[in-house]
């Protein structure tokens, strides 16, 4: 399908090929592109660029290629696939590389090598080159080829390399690495890429948007959720990214929508990548039976029963379940168990004490003789080298309640008697729901977001909302940590509404970010709004002056702030995170 003309596009914006002009230059990215230029402008040999799967080695590949490719001083060479069968036939596509032919029929290696070596040093000493070899793939590469390339590294000058290499392989490579101390000891430069973070996948979509843009107008497909669910679901990798945005945009044409929201590019994750979605069902479903194990087991099992497991463990728990009723010997109860059990001892039996090794046993005539119990070793046992290998399963568990328990910073105090809803609302035009969370909770994540569809049940679409629309925005309290030297702020308004201080926000007449919201409760006054002018002052003459700086027709309430309530419960960071 053809959507360019749809979408007032001139090219495929999320193409899967390694495009060097779709390069998008983030922090990491950037980085290790420098210090590559650095190592082989001064010629320190070898370089070794790991990353996962889809973290953009190859383009970063190719960009190196493009970089070079205006300097006549230097010649780059690119292997795709090192997989080679033989030491003689990795000798004789590097001589083609190099030379522009293969070597002579029957050639031996050591006569090839000493040819490669004759023609570096032509160009390195003579004609003043710096000649590049560089590996895709790195992974797939031989021991014997490690070898030859260590060999290579040996052709130099009193002052530098005459051939420089860049690996670029996928995380295995590194314990290949490791069996080779003497080729691992040359690296100059080893640079492991991560997966990007939220800002940069962001930046990333609207680079290559911008990109294949055909109109000067800033095109915006996707909404703040919609990129914060591809960041969330790619976990940064940008090969995952593009792959869903192409997915979304396909989908956004066919149900003839001018945006990607939320839900949309969640129903595109379940087909582009069904693997990952069928493996978080089978690890919830999972949860969600050991859950239901363990209420059935607390529900079912008898409270004495549970006393008395610790020490028989599975034998008591099987002969709770297994024994019939009529031959279960009947238990007294201790004196602080409030339920009353009627005992069926003799009256002239004295009660006996709980025991669990008579919990749940058949009634036997005779007294069982005592068995001798082992004794514990007390003394300190030595941790075991050898522990065993963490299973995938608990891996992803671990993960899910990692990503359960993100964002989130703390829990209110016990004793803070607040309303769970901060207060309500009334959308205007061109509003977004992603953009009034960041305001009021100075942040957008996923706990407020979700807080946020569980306190609006009637919101079917978080990406399309009404003019007019009530909203409740939920009270999240975070905990804050105060600076150790003293701040100042500028309030420029107070009010116990949240309405009333969100149009301060909406009706400032500098920019929108001059201004921050600082919910929060104390016991004394109850929930209050705070809008501060977004910066912490250092000195109380700096504060002053900012609060001249306020325009007419505002700052009527305006004032300088030095501390907060000790009491206070903050639904936004008033610190600002520092």
């Amino acid at each position: 399908m053809d959507y360019f003309s749809i979408l007032n596009l001139k090219r495929e914006p999320f193409s899967n090929s390694p495009d060097p002009e779709f390069f998008y230059h983030s922090r990491q990215h950037l980085d290790c592109l420098q210090k590559l230029e650095l190592s082989l402008l001064l010629r320190r040999g070898l370089n070794v660029i790991i990353g996962e799967v889809g973290t953009g080695k190859t383009t970063l590949c190719r960009q190196l290629i493009r970089r070079f490719a205006q300097k006549e001083e230097i010649e780059t060479h690119l292997i795709l696939d090192p997989h080679f069968l033989n030491a003689s036939e990795f000798l004789s596509t590097v001589t083609k590389m190099l030379v522009g032919k293969k070597p002579a029929a029957g050639s031996l290696d050591w006569q090839i090598k000493e040819h490669i070596k004759q023609y570096l040093f032509r160009k390195g000493v003579d004609q003043k080159k710096t000649v590049v070899l560089i590996i895709d793939e790195g992974q797939k590469i031989p021991a014997f080829c490690l070898e030859i390339l260590r060999e290579f590294l040996n052709y130099e000058t009193n002052e530098y390399k005459l051939l420089q290499i860049v690996i670029f392989a996928q995380k295995e490579f590194e314990s290949t690495i490791r069996k080779y101390p003497n080729f691992a000891d040359r690296i100059n430069l080893f640079h492991l890429l991560k997966p990007l973070g939220f800002n940069d996948t962001r930046l990333m979509i609207k680079f290559r948007l911008e990109k294949s843009s055909n109109a000067r107008r800033q095109l915006n497909l996707f909404t703040y959720p919609a990129l914060w669910a591809i960041y969330r679901i790619s976990a940064g990798y940008p090969r995952k990214i593009i792959n869903l945005c192409h997915q979304s945009i396909l989908s956004m044409i066919i149900q003839n929508r001018s945006k990607s929201g939320y839900f949309l590019v969640r129903a595109c994750a379940r087909r582009v990548f069904p693997e990952e979605s069928r493996r978080k069902k089978i690890i919830v479903s999972g949860v969600a039976m050991a859950a239901t194990a363990a209420v059935l087991l607390l529900t079912l099992l008898p409270l004495d029963g549970i006393i008395a497991l610790p020490s028989r463990g599975i034998e008591n728990l099987k002969a709770l379940f297994s024994e019939p009723p009529e031959q279960i010997k009947s238990v007294t109860v201790p004196e602080s168990s409030t339920p009353t059990v009627s005992a069926q001892l003799a009256p002239s039996e004295p009660p006996q004490p709980l025991r669990s090794e008579t919990l749940a046993a058949p009634v036997v005539e005779d007294e069982p003789e005592p068995v001798a119990l082992p004794e514990i070793d007390t003394s300190e046992q030595p941790v075991k080298a050898d522990l065993p290998p963490v299973t995938e399963t608990k891996i992803q568990i671990a993960a899910l309640a990692e990503t359960a328990a993100d964002d989130i910073r703390t829990e209110a105090p016990p004793a803070a008697d607040y309303s769970s809803i901060l207060g309500q609302i009334t959308l205007r035009r061109d509003e977004t729901l992603s953009r009034i969370i960041q305001r009021v909770y100075g942040n957008f994540n996923s706990k407020y977001f979700k807080s946020f569809i569980l306190a609006n049940p009637d919101i079917e679409d978080p990406d399309r909302v009404e003019v007019g629309q009530i909203v409740s925005l939920p009270a999240i309290p975070v905990e804050v940590t105060p600076p150790d030297t003293p701040v100042w702020w500028v309030t420029v308004e107070e009010t116990d509404r949240l309405e009333d201080a969100y149009n301060v926000l909406r009706d400032y007449p500098q920019k929108a970010s001059d201004l921050r919201l600082i919910p929060h409760w104390t016991p004394a006054n109850g929930t209050q709004f705070s809008v501060v002018l977004n910066r912490i002052f250092t000195d109380a003459q700096t504060a002053r002056t900012g609060l001249e700086s306020i325009p007419a027709g505002f700052g009527s309430n305006s004032r300088v702030v030095s501390a907060w309530d000790t009491q206070s419960v903050y639904f936004a960071d008033p610190y600002f995170g520092r």
